[in-house]
Parts: C-alpha cells; sequence; structure tokens
C-alpha cells in the first residue's frame, strides 16, 4: 500500500470515529462497506506516526490523534501545519537584526581603532610643533639681525663718502 492509499484511509477512518477512547478499525471498515487490502499497514501507519494505540483488542486516540481529529481538514493538512517552518518571521528579523548590530559593531570598533591610532600621533605632531615653531623664532631673529645690520652699514657708508 503506498503513502498517499494510507493517508486516504486514515482520513476515513478518523471521519469515522464517534469515541475516541474505544473504536475498531475493522469495524469501522466494516460498516462502510469499504474494501481494505492490508489492515495492518494501515494500523502500523497510524501508530508510527502517533495517531493511535492499541488497547487490547481496540484503538484510542493519542493526543495527536485527538488534534488531528478536531483538525478535521485530513492528515497531511494536519501534518504540514505541525511542520516548523523554515523561514518565519521571526527568524528573519533575529538575523537582521544580528547583521545590522555586528555591522555596526564593527564600523565603530574599526573608527575607534583609528582615533587611537590617530591620538597616538597627536604627541609626535605636537613636538615637531614645537620644534617648529623654535625654528621659526630663530629664523626671524637672524632674519631681522640681517635687516638692521646692512642699514646700518649702508648708512655710514653714505656719511663718510661725502
Amino acid at each position: 500500500m503506498e503513502y498517499k492509499e494510507k493517508v486516504e484511509n486514515i482520513d476515513f477512518i478518523f471521519e469515522k470515529i464517534e469515541n475516541s477512547e474505544m473504536f475498531s478499525i475493522e469495524n469501522i471498515f466494516f460498516d462502510s462497506n469499504i474494501e481494505y487490502d492490508d489492515i495492518s499497514d494501515i494500523i502500523s501507519f497510524g501508530e508510527k506516526y502517533d495517531l493511535f494505540e492499541k488497547t487490547g483488542e481496540w484503538f484510542m486516540l493519542t493526543p495527536k490523534g485527538e488534534k488531528l481529529k478536531e483538525f478535521k481538514k485530513g492528515f497531511e493538512k494536519f501534518e504540514n501545519k505541525n511542520k516548523p517552518k523554515k523561514y518565519s518571521p521571526y527568524k528573519i528579523s533575529s538575523f537582521i537584526l544580528t547583521l545590522v548590530l555586528g555591522c555596526s559593531t564593527f564600523y565603530f570598533a574599526r573608527a575607534n581603532y583609528l582615533l587611537k591610532v590617530q591620538e597616538s600621533k597627536i604627541p609626535s605632531l605636537i613636538l615637531k610643533v614645537d620644534s617648529l615653531k623654535v625654528e621659526l623664532n630663530l629664523a626671524n631673529s637672524k632674519l631681522i639681525e640681517y635687516k638692521i645690520k646692512p642699514l646700518k652699514d649702508t648708512l655710514k657708508t653714505k656719511k663718510e663718502s661725502y
């Protein structure tokens, strides 16, 4: 018996069950005048998927079987409903949130590193600025000396030449 036939038979059984605590699969098929090939396949299928369990000569629905009976849309839709979805909104939102936080953490860590590198260069730059100021002051003082000296010399030479 194929899977599809087993599912159809399980759906038929769950439509006909009146008492969930005590029912007979053989009687359901016998009362409906439907031929069935191998009832043991149907029983093993139901027990495999934890829909019912055998208690002596009778069968009893498990909690999953009772949910299937209340669902009333068939075994395949019931199984698909209970399967976890691959991409639920919670999984997608948590993935996006993790991605955004990871990228922002990387960005701020890189910015912090670059800031630390620049801060480590500041003392050496301050020393360079100080040394350049000293050199500039020396150059200005020499320039002032040279400007004053040539004027005095030129004035003396002009006076002496007359």
